[in-house]
Formats: structure tokens, C-alpha cells, sequence
């Protein structure tokens, strides 16, 4: 495990620990608030998350099979019937 990994999950663990203590004590000092709070957010956070989720129509859909742009300096074949055009589409 790299020293990068290693700092990164010590962070992390870190920073949950100093959370929930931080939690804990105002939950002992204001329990009604901490409840409240929590209930609040709780509640926004499924809301917006289910309007993300509504909204994720083909537009937010990505193309599985999605392919680079084409330039449009098209280098056709020796073939005379095929022509640039545009787009870069050869007709």
C-alpha cells in the first residue's frame, strides 16, 4: 500500500471519528435540535436525490458506443466518388 493510500484512509478515519464525536456531544447537550437538524437534512438529501433521479433522461444518459469527432479534413481513398463533406462524413 502506497504512503498516499495509507494518508488518505488515515484522513479519512480521522475526520468520521472527529464527525461522530462532534455529533455525539451535541447530540447530548441539544438532543431535539441534533434531531431536527438530522430529520431536515435527511429529508432534503432524499429529495433532491430523488429529483436527480427523475430528471436523468436521454440527456443525461451517456452513449455507451460513443465515438471521437470526426476531423473535418477527411482524407478520402482513391476512389473519385467519395467526397469530404462539411462534417467530415464522406459520401
Amino acid at each position: 500500500m502506497s504512503v498516499k493510500t495509507k494518508l488518505a484512509r488515515q484522513a479519512v478515519r480521522t475526520t468520521a471519528k472527529h464527525t461522530a464525536q462532534g455529533a455525539a456531544s451535541k447530540f447530548a447537550r441539544k438532543p431535539f435540535r441534533t434531531i431536527t437538524l438530522l430529520a431536515i437534512g435527511a429529508a432534503l438529501g432524499g429529495l433532491v436525490g430523488w429529483l436527480v433521479g427523475r430528471s436523468g433522461g436521454e440527456a443525461a444518459t451517456i452513449d455507451p458506443v460513443a465515438q471521437a469527432p470526426v476531423s473535418p479534413n477527411v482524407s478520402t481513398t482513391d476512389n473519385s466518388t467519395e467526397q469530404a463533406s462539411g462534417t467530415g462524413a464522406v459520401s
